[in-house]
């Protein structure tokens, strides 16, 4: 009886181990969690998909003559492989010879954010020679900018452009679950234009995430400055607008 009990705990003992074992290597697995987005696509809309350098995955939706990036992009890396400097805890400096940077919004861990709203980009970054989109895409121009504006206005509301009084009504995400308040937007056109906020210049401050949305443009207004195009839920429009190259704003592509 004895031998028989002595028998049963080394067996007890050996499948503890082995499940503390499993336990500790799935706690120490070093292999980052990919996040999720919980950004709302428009389900009556086909949706393709593309992946950039670190091998993120994003939906795309094309437009007209034009097929886009459904999503914010969030590589931490350019084309060519070269780290994109972290700018989190640093200032980003302004000025000639000006590092492109990247950060998360509030230095945000959670990774389902980041999925969701994607990174923040300097100016600089947009500018490098290295090439911040993917392989087959690029940042738009403000030329692309306005071909989409006026492709998914189709005629309607007032075009004076830069702006449109209509077109943010048909690329913003509808429903309020991101936009934070009342948001009339209907997401016709299938590209879920989010509000991924902005960071200030210098030390890390952030602002306007769920409420406003900004994302670059390729096209310089002077130097030190480009483009950009933003979007609120308090209006239908959407237009573009010029910002001084220090400045952190979200990124959609467009495919070459």
């Amino acid at each position: 009886m004895k031998n028989v009990l002595f028998s049963l705990l080394c067996t007890a003992i050996a499948v503890g181990s082995l499940a503390l074992a499993s336990c500790c290597k799935d706690k120490d697995d070093d292999t980052p969690r990919v996040g999720k987005s919980t950004a709302v696509f428009n389900p009556d809309k086909t949706y393709g998909t593309m992946t950039d350098t670190e091998g993120n995955v994003y939906r795309t939706i094309t437009i007209g003559t034009q097929t886009w990036m459904a999503e914010n992009l969030r590589t931490t890396r350019y084309r060519n492989g070269d780290p994109i400097p972290s700018g989190e805890n640093d200032e980003w400096l302004f000025g000639e010879g000006t590092p492109g940077a990247c950060c998360r919004y509030k230095n945000t861990h959670d990774l389902d954010s980041v999925a969701t709203f994607g990174l923040l980009y300097n100016g600089f970054a947009v500018l490098d020679s290295r090439n911040l989109a993917p392989e087959g895409w690029h940042i738009p121009t403000n030329v692309e900018w306005d071909t989409l504006m006026t492709t998914v206005a189709e005629g309607e509301g007032q075009t004076q452009y830069p702006i449109n009084t209509i077109a943010g009504g048909k690329l913003r995400e509808a429903g309020t679950l991101h936009w934070g308040r009342a948001n009339r937007a209907t997401n016709s056109s299938g590209f879920t234009y989010l509000p991924g906020g902005v960071r200030n210049p210098g030390k890390p401050s952030f602002e306007q995430v769920g409420y406003g949305g900004f994302c670059w443009s390729a096209s310089v207004y002077m130097n030190g400055m480009l483009w950009y195009c933003s979007s609120t839920p308090d209006f239908l429009s959407f237009g573009r607008h010029a910002g001084p190259c220090d400045v952190g704003m979200s990124v959609r592509c467009v495919k070459d």
